[in-house]
């Protein structure tokens, strides 16, 4: 999702007057992404590429909001993990015009990138650092993607009390190797590495951990320890070779506010034996609603909001809520919550009978803000579809279940090819259908109907059709 929190500059467009060079209109997917299957693009940044084409094809000056580019920068520098297909979208960006550039090195200089070096590269990257005290003050992620773990040793050693301002650091696998994670082998780091990974990245607030293998718990619960500030925890395909965990005695060390985990049970173990998910305030869980469950109720006290997408799950054509699964966890404990969201998975195809096996079954007081994303094919026909689940969504939401809510939301999203961006259903036409369908929650005022594409290159999107129809 494109980052929310950049700052806009007052002036409300960009008047992108400079013609873009010959090599960026041989470019291929000025917006299309390899990393699609972890993160979305919103309809804002489809709408970039239209436009950004229409100046390739005509070479006429067009105004683009502020607010638009300034976003796709954003998600290009700080939220593409996917660092090869990251990178040049980056040099793309910052062709478009000398303001593009601007923004793009500026933010690019607030990365540092440590992919795939060797020990000796990464002694040669130190002392270039070093020289530039200036370059490191302005860093503030580090990115660190190998398949072994040892040269991330050497940064924490060398870079000790050197990098103040970073505030996010990643630890991730390449997927372009054949090993499928990056193995944490404490052999290959130095006896006090923790000691230095304290020093050195004291500041940081976010850990972001991808397809990364522990050999036990307590040296993950020692990486974890040795960041002070450590608010956000994001895992994905994060696991341990030794995977059991002693109950903790008394209370948790760690006072994380928000964690991100994606089939990573693990680090759910992790959490509710050490309690450290007592002071859970935001949740984004993706897997079992049995795990989400128990970390529900662990943080239920202090959740505010829970964002859960069930793990592969496949809405079968006879439908019966009475023996179905859930699709969410249980949330009877969580009477703090405020923002719920549940994403339907795009290995079923849209039915509303989803949307109303989405709606949560406990009774919320708490309850603000809802969403409910899920995914449509270009082709698909509203009017061919039952009625009868929209009545009940009418009838829940319109009723006494949650006297605090005040925004519901039906998220639509749709992955295609570039090519296929303007067959997209409009959020008009599908805002249109809705408001026919949930006549008494329309009239509150509360419903919200947005529509978001994903676009993917036209091979990548051909294996994902052949993914989406098996």
């Amino acid at each position: 999702m494109i980052s929310q929190q950049a700052t806009v500059p007052p002036s409300s467009a960009l008047h992108v007057g400079v013609p873009l060079k010959p090599e960026v209109q041989a470019e291929e997917g000025i917006i299309s992404s390899e990393d699609c299957g972890r993160e979305q693009f919103s309809s804002a940044l489809v709408a970039t590429s239209v436009r950004v084409q229409q100046v390739i094809v005509s070479k006429r000056p067009i105004d683009i909001p502020v607010e638009l580019w300034w976003k796709v920068i954003d998600f290009a520098a700080d939220e593409i993990l996917w660092y090869k297909n990251g990178r040049t979208q980056m040099r793309v960006l910052a062709r478009v015009s000398r303001a593009w550039y601007t923004q793009c090195r500026r933010r690019a200089e607030e990365r540092l990138d440590v992919l795939m070096r060797s020990k000796k590269e990464v002694y040669r990257l130190i002392r270039r650092l070093e020289e530039n005290p200036e370059r490191c003050g302005a860093i503030k992620r580090v990115h660190f993607v190998n398949e072994k773990i040892n040269t991330f040793g050497s940064i924490a050693v060398r870079m000790a009390g050197k990098l103040p301002q970073v505030e996010t650091l990643t630890l991730s696998c390449d997927r372009s190797i054949h090993s499928y994670f990056c193995d944490w082998d404490a052999g290959q780091l130095h006896t006090h590495v923790f000691l230095h990974v304290r020093v050195a990245f004291e500041s940081v607030t976010t850990l972001d951990l991808f397809e990364v293998r522990f050999p036990s718990a307590m040296v993950f619960g020692r990486l974890v320890c040795a960041l002070p500030r450590l608010t956000s925890l994001t895992c994905e395909l994060v696991e341990f070779k030794q995977p059991s965990v002693a109950p903790s005695p008394g209370p948790s060390l760690l006072r994380l506010g928000a964690v991100n985990l994606a089939d990573s049970p693990h680090i759910v173990d992790f959490l509710l034996e050490t309690r450290a998910g007592a002071f859970l305030r935001h949740i984004t869980y993706s897997g079992s609603v049995e795990a989400c469950s128990r970390l529900v109720a662990v943080a239920a006290p202090s959740l505010s909001s829970l964002h859960f997408t069930p793990a592969r799950y496949k809405f079968q054509v006879n439908h019966d809520p009475e023996s179905s699964p859930d699709l969410l966890p249980d949330l009877m404990p969580a009477q703090a919550l405020c923002v719920l969201s549940v994403s339907l998975s795009p290995y079923s195809k849209f039915d509303p009978r989803q949307l109303a096996s989405a709606l949560p079954r406990a009774s919320l007081p708490n309850l603000r803000e809802i969403e409910i994303t899920a995914w449509v094919s270009v082709n698909v026909k509203f009017d061919a579809l039952d009625s009868e689940s929209y009545a009940q969504i009418d009838k829940v939401f319109s009723g006494r279940q949650f006297p605090l809510l005040r925004k519901v939301t039906f998220h639509l999203r749709c992955e295609v090819a570039l090519s296929k961006v303007m067959d997209v259903i409009s959020a008009v036409t599908w805002r249109t259908h809705l408001s026919s369908k949930i006549p008494l929650l329309h009239a509150s005022g509360r419903l919200l109907a947005p529509v978001s594409v994903v676009v993917r290159e036209k091979r990548e999107y051909e294996e994902y059709e052949h993914d989406f129809s098996s």
